[in-house]
């Protein structure tokens, strides 16, 4: 096996980076201490776009997020439908690692199995995304692991499909009520589980294929934050744990640092290590507005003597928020429809038994009403986003080319407008829009009319509007959450060089330039079609690796 030039590359997938430098600096994660005080610490920036799934393919590709063009959903004007565009059926763009002369293992990165990459990979074991497709190369490899290390533990009860479109099977995974702290310590303890679990994984993995670059990252860390962030940060339900002693985020925290920690024991000192983490979690502001508030705005918009969810009474104080909201939150959500969400929606279990994985999120349920409606929000994970159902473009459309910009105007006024019941702050920062006439044909755009970015200083779980009434109070989903677009994250690296200690490292850089830094590490030349550059100053012309030979 080749003993110089090898690069092992760790991702820590969307932590909360001040949480994660902070419990460095204290030594609550003493491994990651460890490596910092021996190695180099960098920082890489990216601005949010379009979606969060988005944040990876600059890591996965090389390439900057603005030249990069990804829809996480989708929708067909001929027949109002849409779907989730997963990164694991994204085959536009190839993986940086796909080398000829590159031996790789990948385990378990949000990516498509590629025909291109030399090596071993496997994905789908434990992701974080909303569909998962187990797969490997070679094809009885992941069966393999699981016979030997088990499924995914968060993966029981799961949500099991067929998508039709991509011919696959695939499960979606399903988190427990926030309220619920039974079951939350249940979760946690299936996190854990699984971190180790990939520990174990990885290091059989590091010993028994042959690699230049080994590759893997830990997710559990992005589902720790979106599902217990409450239990010991700032937010609305943080007092359901006020009688807890633990910080069961930071356990889980903990338990990939001992994991990272194990897999550095095992490779040797001329092998190149990076830590590198993806994205940024922070308290939830966007959930209830773009996957409640919006849908049911525009709904009663479009139908002014009807409401379909959380009817509430303008003029009062909201009511006391309610904690016992146990089950699922489609679920509690889909009791608080009124007559006319129960004629007029599609409820989560039907689109459950329907194998659609939006079945979670309300703005879907609309769906059936998408053809009768002047406008309608598209699902999203993101920011909020509508579509206007305009004639000649839209099967049914209602609204007139004509008219396009004077409703897009309307709609935009009416969001502005829009306040949190229970602070009086508005919830909408702005409404951006996408074209400028609704009959453009650009690929390159998003399927959405317009985008609307919602604050995210304060989780709402109730609003005003003055031309809809009140919306609320709704329960909470996810409390740890991503961020609007535009927003700037700034994501820690480290790299711990091979015991040649022949270059220093520019501190400050672009998250596309990781993968070209990893390339640089390899001896291998940076491709120009990437946009990332290698952020590795060598300190002589002949310290620049070159390719080793077995």
């Amino acid at each position: 096996m080749k003993k110089s030039n090898r690069v092992l590359a760790i991702g820590i997938d969307s932590p909360t980076n001040n949480l994660l430098e902070a419990w460095i600096d204290a030594g609550q994660l003493p491994h990651l201490k460890s490596l910092k005080a021996n190695s180099q610490l960098g920082y890489v920036e990216h601005k949010k776009l379009h979606s969060n799934q988005n944040s990876w393919l600059p890591m996965l590709t090389g390439l900057s997020i603005e030249s990069l063009v990804y829809w996480l959903s989708n929708y067909n004007p001929d027949n109002y439908t849409n779907f989730n565009n997963c990164l694991y059926n994204l085959h536009t763009y190839e993986p940086f690692y796909a080398l000829e002369d590159l031996q790789v293992t990948m385990f378990d990165l949000p990516v498509a199995l590629s025909d291109r990459v030399n090596g071993t990979q496997v994905v789908g074991w434990a992701s974080e995304l909303n569909e998962t497709y187990g797969a490997s190369l070679p094809a009885d490899l992941l069966s393999q692991i699981e016979a030997t290390y088990g499924t995914d533990p968060k993966q029981e009860g799961a949500l099991a499909f067929v998508n039709q479109r991509e011919g696959r099977e695939g499960k979606s995974c399903r988190v427990p009520s926030a309220y619920n702290l039974k079951d939350l310590d249940v979760f946690k303890k299936k996190m854990i589980q699984s971190a180790r679990a990939r520990g174990d994984i990885c290091q059989d993995l590091i010993h028994n294929t042959n690699w230049d670059l080994f590759i893997t990252s830990f997710s559990e860390i992005h589902v720790a934050g979106h599902t217990l962030w409450h239990l010991s940060q700032k937010h609305p339900l943080m007092n359901l744990a006020r009688e807890q002693n633990s910080d069961p985020l930071l356990e889980v925290y903990q338990c990939v640092d001992e994991q990272i920690g194990k897999l550095l024991s095992t490779v040797d000192e001329d092998i190149s290590v990076m830590i590198f983490s993806v994205d940024n979690l922070v308290c939830d502001g966007l959930e209830n507005p773009r996957s409640v508030f919006l849908p049911e705005i525009l709904y009663r918009w479009n139908f002014p003597e009807k409401a379909a969810l959380a009817l509430g009474e303008m003029g009062v104080p909201p009511e006391a928020p309610n904690l016992e909201f146990y089950e699922h939150w489609k679920h509690e959500v889909w009791k608080l429809r009124t007559a006319w969400g129960d004629q007029e929606l599609e409820s989560p279990e039907q689109q459950e038994n329907s194998g659609d994985t939006f079945s979670w999120q309300p703005t879907n349920w609309y769906k059936p009403v998408w053809p009768k409606m002047k406008a309608f929000a598209l699902p999203s994970v993101a920011d909020g986003c509508i579509r206007l159902n305009v004639k000649g473009r839209e099967e049914n459309g209602l609204i007139d080319p004509s008219d396009y910009d004077a409703v897009c105007d309307e709609i935009t006024a009416m969001l502005l407008q829009v306040i949190d019941a229970r602070e009086g702050s508005p919830i909408v920062e702005k409404v951006i829009r996408v074209r400028a006439s609704p009959l453009e044909t650009d690929d390159t755009q998003s399927p959405a009319d317009l985008i609307v970015l919602f604050s995210e200083a304060y989780p709402s779980d109730s609003i005003d509007s003055p031309d809809v009434g009140r919306i609320g109070p709704i329960p909470f989903f996810r409390p740890g959450g991503h961020q609007k677009q535009g927003s700037t994250i700034r994501n820690p690296f480290i790299l711990r060089p091979p015991s040649y200690k022949n270059f220093s490292l520019k501190k400050n850089g672009r998250l596309e330039d990781i993968p070209a830094t990893v390339l640089a590490l390899l001896g291998k030349p940076v491709s120009s079609h990437l946009d990332g550059r290698s952020l590795i100053e060598w300190e002589t012309p002949n310290s620049v690796p070159t390719a080793s030979a077995d």
